[in-house]
């Protein structure tokens, strides 16, 4: 074989030597490619939960900010009316007239023996109270320093609840009307619900309570009066009392 055949021998093999290396490294990238849809699929997973975790976190961040604008709401001054009617939609809590760290929600009265009554100045500040009309004459609520206190509360037949108009202001009545020949009545007015400023006692009773067809004796205060003057009292009294059992 002479020189140039060789020559042409080695060109042909060495040709088909880099035919089959690029015939290797396509293969290999076919193979790159294939891994990569089960990566990719991997990357969505991870993406899928980043979103999903992120979606949560935002939630969360928005439950935040919507209970600090409560908050803020609550925390705003607000009036008397608006107070009252947050209480009535069971936004807020009233607090007990009887421990001041007790506190109720208007769901946790029992409306089916009560409802919602009117709105009437009864403290004599200038603004108005709330009647949840019940048994016993129901409850009164004030509104005051950003917060709703139980006012006055009906306690039974010895301490039936009612309002009156007496003397040109409003008057809380407890009325006892329990027992045979027996009547009494306690009448407190306030100039606002925390400030007490007159209180007044009447009530007629046996003199003999084993005789209920014996005399009767009348008092005021503690003091005796005759029966006329016990009906005149009682005529203008009870002329302006208001009711607010249900």
């Amino acid at each position: 074989m002479n020189r140039c055949k060789k020559i042409a021998l080695v060109c042909v093999f060495l040709t088909a030597l880099n035919v089959v290396a690029c015939g290797q490294e396509k293969c290999d990238e076919v193979v790159t490619t294939d891994e990569s849809p089960t990566r990719q699929q991997e990357r969505s997973v991870q993406i899928d939960e980043s979103t999903n975790l992120e979606t949560e976190e935002n939630k969360t961040i928005g439950a935040e900010e919507s209970n600090t604008q409560t908050s803020k709401n609550i925390d705003t001054e607000m009036t008397a009316e608006e107070l009252l009617d947050l209480f009535v939609n069971g936004s807020i809590s009233a607090t007990s007239s009887e421990d001041s760290t007790s506190a109720f929600y208007i769901t946790d009265l029992n409306m089916d023996s009560g409802s919602i009554g009117e709105r009437v100045d009864l403290d004599n500040d200038g603004e108005n109270e709330l009647i949840i009309c019940g048994p016993y004459g129901g409850i009164y609520l004030d509104a005051r320093d950003n917060k709703v206190y139980e006012f006055a509360v009906g306690e039974g037949n010895a301490l039936e609840l009612s309002y009156v108009v007496y003397n040109g202001a409003v008057w809380i009545m407890h009325s006892n009307r329990m027992n045979t020949g027996y009547e009494a009545y306690h009448m407190e007015k306030f100039e606002g619900a925390d400030n007490l400023v007159a209180e007044m006692n009447f009530c007629e009773e046996l003199i003999d309570v084993d005789n209920v067809e014996g005399k009767e004796k009348y008092t005021l205060n503690g003091t005796e009066i005759s029966y006329e003057e016990y009906l005149e009292l009682c005529s203008k009294i009870f002329a302006t009392e208001v009711t607010t059992t249900k």
